[in-house]
């Protein structure tokens, strides 16, 4: 696992099936939901490859990473931030996705861990893998592209157009951002009902809202509501700059790829082939956060594929899983450089005790030592559920976290587990009945 990386279409789209394995590897991907809606949405598309749309679905959904997990709604978020407050949002400025579905339970030696089943989305992109599609995506698919082409952002245009006076000068994206968080760090209750009105916020639920914020002796918006505020300024920064002729509000999409944006603080890097968020994503990240194109990822994992495909045969043999723990540090790529903003400061020194335990020659008899494996299991299998009534542990106690997955036996050219751990699971499962 690596920094959590928030991707678009653009760029998984541009990686080959072998080059998405180190990805895979080496990142932890953050799935946005407007990556499954857009991938998704080709179902509707003429494509121009000799693929059919249930192909290159399909392909795509098989290049997407297993080991990633789907952030939840922003609407959720805000409405949670909004109703509750900002601990409700996971805007720590840690990077961790907000992730729904887990459901606590007490281990054996009194700690605690969270348990998720198999990720709906996770299970979809297996089904289109397999290029079996519901009628019910069928129809979203539908519903996206016509929402798409019929998108109107003029009425939003109106409303903020004139919230700066007209003698500031704006001259590009920069100019225009720095103006937008200058116009947010305030506590004026017209910026608070403006910023209610441009996230979508129900009128039913603002005066609830604006009561509180009273209550709370009228904060500034970015501290009464961080999430929020960020998601503004993403769609300020999106409106204005049509107004001002720095982005294209002709081309539909834009407004699509704006709102990837709005994950972002749950990200520690951002990957993505697409003009827009290379002029627009950097306004928005953290010192700690990182954005790469599409073209710099496909180099690195160029070099990755390059370099494990140079290993012995029977170290190969042992599965992505086993031997790529840890990028090898003599490369110098844009992941390795990720990893040393974002990840623990001695990951190199581990990784080169990994490789020369992975190079070490090996005898036909030499098998993968299980234990720890069995203790995973056991510690996983063992915890119960957390009493009703009982209040839940806070994140510091969380000691473990178990994710059910769905994981290919091979992808590309790369086996991702050795045949004896292959074999292993395969009798496992037949014991389960």
């Amino acid at each position: 696992m690596g920094p959590v990386t928030i991707f678009d279409k653009s760029a998984l789209q541009s990686f080959s099936m072998d080059e998405s394995v180190w990805f895979d590897a080496f990142m932890m991907g953050n799935i946005t939901p407007l990556f499954y809606v857009e991938t998704l949405a080709d179902l509707e598309k003429s494509m121009r490859n000799g693929k059919t749309p249930e192909e290159f679905v399909g392909m795509l959904a098989h290049k997407t990473p297993f080991h990633a997990v789907p952030n939840v709604h922003h609407e959720r978020i805000i409405e949670a931030e909004l109703m509750a407050g900002p601990s409700e949002t996971g805007m720590d400025g840690t990077g961790r996705p907000v992730i729904a579905g887990g459901k606590p339970k007490k281990n054996a030696d009194g700690t605690f861990s969270i348990h998720f089943d198999e990720f709906p989305e996770a299970a979809a992109l297996s089904r289109w893998h397999d290029g079996k599609f519901d009628d019910i995506e069928r129809s979203v698919a539908k519903q996206w592209r016509s929402s798409l082409q019929n998108q109107d952002s003029e009425s939003q245009i109106n409303i903020v157009k004139n919230i700066f006076q007209t003698s500031l000068k704006i001259s590009n994206l920069e100019q225009l951002k720095a103006a937008i968080d200058e116009f947010c760090d305030s506590n004026d209750a017209h910026t608070l009902r403006l910023a209610l009105n441009i996230v979508g916020v129900p009128v039913q639920a603002q005066e609830k809202i604006l009561n509180r914020w009273n209550k709370q002796e009228q904060p500034k918006l970015v501290d009464f509501a961080p999430y929020t505020t960020h998601v503004f300024k993403v769609d300020l920064l999106y409106y204005l700059g049509i107004e001002r002729g720095f982005i294209s509000g002709v081309r539909a999409s834009n407004k699509v790829d704006m709102a990837y944006l709005y994950y972002l603080p749950f990200s520690m890097a951002f990957v993505s082939g697409d003009n827009l968020h290379q002029r627009t994503v950097p306004l928005f990240l953290r010192d700690d956060q990182t954005f790469a194109t599409a073209s710099e990822m496909k180099a690195a994992l160029k070099e990755f594929d390059d370099y494990f495909d140079g290993l012995p045969d029977d170290v190969k043999a042992l599965g992505v899983m086993r031997i790529a723990g840890y990028p090898p540090t003599q490369l110098d790529n844009v992941v390795t450089r990720m990893w040393d903003k974002s990840m623990r400061s001695d990951w190199r020194k581990i990784s080169d005790e990994e490789r020369e335990e992975r190079l070490k020659p090996r005898s036909p008899d030499t098998k993968d030592d299980p234990e720890f494996v069995k203790a995973v299991n056991k510690t996983r299998d063992t915890a119960v559920d957390i009493e009703e009534g009982t209040p839940l542990p806070p994140p510091e106690d969380i000691q473990q976290m178990f994710l059910k997955r769905t994981m290919p036996v091979r992808k590309g050219k790369w086996r991702m587990i050795s045949e004896e751990q292959q074999r292993a699971i395969k009798e496992e499962d037949e014991q389960k009945g």
